[in-house]
């Protein structure tokens, strides 16, 4: 069962009342029964008035209320207050009806966790801040109320925040001096491997399914996945785009899943709007969003969300309410606007670069975090991808039918990242844009799952690239193995340095056989590398071994340490002492498909 309740006061609040102005609260509760640094802080503000009566809390441009917490260090984060009602999340597991499939295939392994889940809400409306401090100490909190941009209220306290002992790395950044990979606040590598998971599938279970998905991603290491807000998931915005009551009972549902996410230590990708949503084409459901005119919204065609200003500027209080409730996260990878935004009706370039630009630059200047901003296409060229705001290229590509990913996917990786100089990231790629079903008859043994975690790793990517099909492919066929490999390997990555050379460019290499292939890289003092059968594919899973392989890498003399890996599980399968001289290290490997190295 997960709650939302509120505690017992415990801070002592004092107020300021603009003179001639409404007194909209009274106290500020702290829901947190003990704060502590690196997880999250809750606070409850306690009305004098009841303020839906007045205004509509979904709309920040009505009614906007900010928290200002002032850290021992000084720091200040900004922090948007949001509209909630307290909860309960639970799990009746005599239900025995069956689930319905939701946009993709139910599981109904009787072997896992299944029942009716069901949010009741309990107590009355109000408004909530969610806060993660970076430190511990006393913290300063003032709340500041604004009516139309007009201050009307201050509240001040003060909250003590205990110390931790978890480790805590910060919140992914854009590694600032090659620009091809991400990297923590306190410097460390982060190499996403992992799927989309974009929304439940099981019409019961609902956000259970999270549960088992997560459970089997973390089993084998997996530490990404991407989310969307989609109108038969966690969207707020389906049944009225101004306010969002009627969806409170879905933005509970993701409140859970981040938790969820939390204890995985899976960090995702949340995707904003999906493009359906404004299409009458592709994946339709314009006839059915309340933005169409012919719903009683402001828009007469699809394609006015982007230069509309009145739709912008609603947007924006929409952006601000998820920066508000989920913002706090130090497990989201990135805000990624769109999914597949050129799938959009009348797409028009420079109108969809220019809203990027707007609602980007609008984030970073209101996400305290400053967590990463993306979006997704569905081809690898999009003019909003130069923006300096966008922070990575999220492109998909379903055209790796009877390819091997690990020799098609680094090339294009090349080109995209030489066009927008920036860290690129396959958020969706395959062998079937279609069905997953028939993604499974393909490749039943998930060779593509291995190969594009491998490929763009390895490749020049700034982690694997993922998977669609996690429901009717990863989850049908128990294929989570499939990744345990390259994420155990990716622990060992340490890509910030003051070189970056990819072993793939190097035209120094030598390697003595024709089928193989090598991915990798030399950064500073150290080499990342991987040998793969350029014939291997999964309509040609069939490779016989290579014995003796020999590889020559430029690389300093010294000696060093070598430890070769198994692909499939990350197991260390030997350590050597090695020893270079003239500035050539020589290895001598045999495996069948592929094999891993470090050399450090």
């Amino acid at each position: 069962m997960n709650k939302t309740t509120q505690t017992q006061k415990t801070t002592i609040t004092t107020t300021e009342i603009v003179e001639n102005k409404e007194h909209y609260f009274n106290d500020i509760v702290l829901v947190t029964e003990t704060p502590k640094a690196y997880e999250l802080v809750e606070f409850a503000l306690i009305q004098e008035v009841d303020i839906k009566s007045i205004h509509n809390p979904y709309d920040y441009q009505e009614i906007k209320i900010i928290g200002e917490f002032t850290s021992p260090s000084a720091k200040v984060y900004k922090i948007p207050a949001f509209w909630t009602k307290d909860y309960d999340i639970t799990l009746d597991p005599t239900w025995t009806q069956p689930p319905g499939d939701i946009q993709g295939m139910a599981s109904r392994n009787p072997e896992e966790i299944q029942g009716l889940e069901m949010v009741v809400f309990k107590g009355e409306e109000h408004y909530r801040l969610r806060f993660l401090p970076e430190e511990s100490g006393s913290f300063e909190l003032i709340v500041k109320v604004y009516v139309r941009d007009e201050l009307v209220q201050v509240l001040k306290t003060d909250i003590e925040v205990h110390s931790n002992s978890t480790s805590y790395h910060g919140i992914i950044k854009v590694e600032p001096t090659h620009k091809r990979n991400l990297i923590f606040t306190d410097g460390k590598t982060f190499i996403p491997i992992g799927q989309n998971t974009g929304w439940y599938t099981s019409s019961t279970r609902k956000t259970y399914d999270y549960q088992i998905w997560f459970e089997n991603m973390a089993a084998n290491g997996m530490n990404a996945t991407r989310i969307w807000m989609a109108t038969w998931g966690f969207a707020l915005n389906w049944d009225d785009y101004r306010d969002f009551t009627k969806r409170l009972n879905q933005a509970a549902r993701l409140d859970r899943v981040v938790k969820l996410a939390h204890e995985h230590d899976i960090y995702f990708i949340l995707s904003l709007l999906n493009h359906g949503q404004f299409s009458a084409i592709t994946n339709p459901e314009w006839s059915l969003n309340p933005w169409n005119v012919r719903n009683g919204g402001i828009l007469k065609t699809p394609n006015e969300f982007f230069y509309k200003r009145e739709a912008k500027e609603i947007y924006k209080s929409q952006l601000l309410y998820i920066i508000a409730r989920w913002g706090y996260s130090d497990h989201i990878m990135a805000w990624e606007l769109w999914n597949e935004v050129d799938w959009t009706d009348n797409y028009n370039e420079l109108d969809v670069t220019m809203w990027h630009k707007e609602m980007a630059e609008f984030i970073k200047a209101n996400d305290p975090y400053n967590h990463l901003v993306t979006t997704s296409s569905v081809y690898e060229t999009l003019g909003a991808y130069k923006l300096d705001s966008i922070d990575f290229v999220n492109p998909h590509n379903y055209g790796y039918a009877n390819l091997n990913i690990l020799h098609t996917l680094p090339p294009r990786l090349e080109l995209i990242w030489q066009q927008y100089k920036k860290p690129v990231f396959h958020s969706e790629i395959g062998i079937n844009w279609q069905s997953g079903p028939e993604t499974a008859n393909m490749d039943p043994e998930g060779i593509t799952l291995h190969q594009q975690s491998w490929a763009g790793m390895m490749g020049g990517s700034l982690g694997g690239a993922m998977n669609w099909w996690f429901d009717s492919l990863v989850h049908h066929l128990n294929l989570y193995n499939r990744f345990k490999g390259a994420a155990t390997y990716a622990k060992e990555l340490n890509m910030v340095g003051s070189t970056y050379e990819q072993l793939r460019l190097e035209d120094k290499i030598s390697i003595s056989h024709d089928d193989v292939g090598i991915l990798g890289y030399r950064i500073d003092n150290r080499i990342y590398g991987y040998l793969y059968d350029i014939k291997w594919k999964y309509n040609y899973p069939e490779i016989y071994t290579k014995y003796q392989i020999v590889v020559k890498i430029p690389f300093a003399n010294g000696t060093y340490t070598l430890r070769v890996f198994d692909t499939m599980t990350g197991e260390v399968l030997s350590t050597s002492t090695l020893d270079v001289s003239n500035e050539m290290v020589e290895l001598r490997l045999s495996f069948k498909e592929d094999i891993a190295f470090i050399i450090e």
